[in-house]
């Protein structure tokens, strides 16, 4: 391999890469009625062929009011997907809204929403909190500037890369390619750990390979990997966007499977292939933006949210903060209830004459 001719390709496929990655825009209007139904409204805009992945699935039409339409532009073409429900009580919000129970979640995170009703003296408050879970990616993958030189921001500064000169940008993409491959070699080489120590937790019987045929073989896959490297050229598609995992897989089943033999070959595979589909999953949501505007009964008392003109709370997050960090949503509302204030003062009134009955007989 020329490494030279290489490190020019990915930077150039990277550059390309970041110029034409698409995004969705997924909003989420909920709003909780007087009679404590919720009104949920899901919209979806992007690009089509965001929309043509098979990775971006969407709520199911036979609990959904669904429907989709194409925006022809002067240059592209925009998708837009809308849902509808009534949910009928507070309870079935998060049940309604976690779509991956039907395996058919556009969105492929982890979120618990809730809302709940709180009875008081003098009227209802209502307390909605939401979590969006966020993908661990630098956990599951390890953070990309672990590998590249921190000089190489530069290159993502509009008025530090204006100072740079033709050479010393050429300098800074060498390096930030070099760096994005071996982290690309790092994140197949943790796959082999993660791989093995799921299939542990399913089998236990794996638990009795020792621990040095267990080094055996990673060492065995890291070489398979420098070797693949090795072997790659510009004009590669699987340079495209460093997903190897096409060419790899049967290299890197074959060095599991000289471990424990080819019973394990299922248990193996399944695992492997998921870890690819999560990964790849978390590197679609990356340039989307979630949003959720929330509508509580009453007046908002307290929110970590930004209030808008119809007394709604809007949260914003974009995909790539969601990589590494939770999205948390919190809003209070509370009405105020006439015939509880009115029982309240007829029962302070009622005490009253009480104790004063009580002290005039003493």
């Amino acid at each position: 391999m020329k490494i030279q001719a290489i490190k020019y390709c990915v930077v150039i496929v990277l550059t390309l890469l970041v110029a034409l990655s698409g995004c969705i825009e997924h909003s989420f209007n909920i709003r909780v009625l007087r009679d404590e139904s919720i009104d949920v409204l899901y919209l979806a805009r992007g690009d089509l062929m965001d929309f043509d992945d098979d990775r971006q699935l969407m709520p199911d039409s036979t609990l959904w009011n669904v429907r989709s339409w194409i925006e022809q532009g002067d240059e592209e073409r925009t998708q837009n997907f809308e849902a509808r429900l009534t949910i009928s009580d507070l309870s079935g919000l998060n049940e309604k809204l976690d779509w991956q129970c039907t395996e058919k979640d556009s969105l492929h995170l982890r979120r618990d929403l809730s809302i709940e009703r709180i009875a008081g003296i003098f009227g209802i408050k209502y307390h909605f909190t939401g979590i969006i879970y966020s993908r661990n990616f630098n956990n599951l993958y390890s953070d990309i500037w672990e590998f590249v030189p921190p000089e190489c921001k530069a290159l993502e500064s509009d008025d530090l890369s204006e100072n740079l000169t033709s050479m010393e940008t050429e300098i800074l993409e060498e390096k930030f390619a070099l760096g994005i491959i071996q982290w690309n070699i790092n994140r197949y080489i943790r796959r082999f750990d993660r791989v093995w120590h799921t299939a542990v937790r399913r089998s236990p019987d794996l638990a009795d390979i020792s621990e040095a045929t267990f080094s055996i073989g990673r060492a065995g896959w890291s070489e398979d990997l420098h070797q693949y490297l090795n072997e790659l050229d510009i004009g590669d598609p699987s340079m495209l966007d460093l997903d190897w995992w096409s060419d790899l897989r049967p290299v890197f089943l074959g060095r599991l499977i000289d471990i424990t033999g080819y019973e394990k070959t299922n248990l193996f595979s399944r695992i492997g292939d998921a870890i690819e589909r999560e990964y790849q999953i978390t590197k679609d949501n990356e340039d989307d933006m979630f949003r959720f505007n929330v509508v509580l009964p009453g007046k908002i008392t307290s929110s970590n949210g930004v209030k808008d003109e119809n007394e709604g709370i809007n949260w914003e997050f974009s995909g790539n903060v969601l990589q590494n960090e939770d999205g948390v949503m919190t809003a209070t509302s509370f009405v105020l209830s006439i015939w509880r204030v009115v029982a309240a003062c007829l029962l302070l009134v009622v005490i009253l004459s009480l104790l004063r009955r009580i002290f005039r007989k003493s």
